[in-house]
């Protein structure tokens, strides 16, 4: 997971008005950090991942995911937004964990990185870092534990 996730790929108590927002500036921040090679096709394929199942999995907490060619580098980004928004019909979300792993995807990364991140979750003192810091480093440092 080390190379996974970066404090450049953390953000704490940014204002986001939208799912479609918090899933422009996840692409932002992956493109940011050299880990898309096509902005517009991640998006797309997120969105489309999104209409499957939804990623919201309550707790204000959701895991908007893809595998796409327009992922070059395996990515975790975590964004705490300052308020709670609508994710999917009843559910909202304001921690949110965006996973982009390559197309090529071929030793299923993405769920080792979904199943590290929701074991993680179940830590109480590993969720309240996530949820109440303000140290990127000690939710990172959490995160890699």
């Amino acid at each position: 997971m080390n190379d996974i996730v970066t404090e450049s790929l953390i953000a704490l108590d940014i204002e986001l008005a939208d799912k479609a927002a918090v899933i422009d500036e996840i692409a932002s921040m992956l493109a940011a950090n050299a880990r898309l090679v096509d902005r517009e096709l991640y998006i797309k394929d997120v969105y489309e991942r999104e209409e499957i199942v939804p990623t919201g999995i309550g707790d204000l907490i959701a895991i908007p995911h893809a595998r796409s060619a327009g992922v070059s580098n395996s990515s975790l980004v975590y964004l705490r937004l300052s308020s709670a928004i609508q994710w999917t019909g009843e559910e909202q979300a304001r921690y949110i964990f965006g996973i982009a792993v390559p197309e090529d995807n071929v030793d299923n990364l993405h769920l080792k990185i979904l199943s590290t991140v929701a074991k993680k979750l179940l830590d109480d003192k590993i969720k309240g870092i996530i949820v109440e810091s303000t140290s990127k480093q000690q939710i990172l440092e959490s995160l890699l534990d």
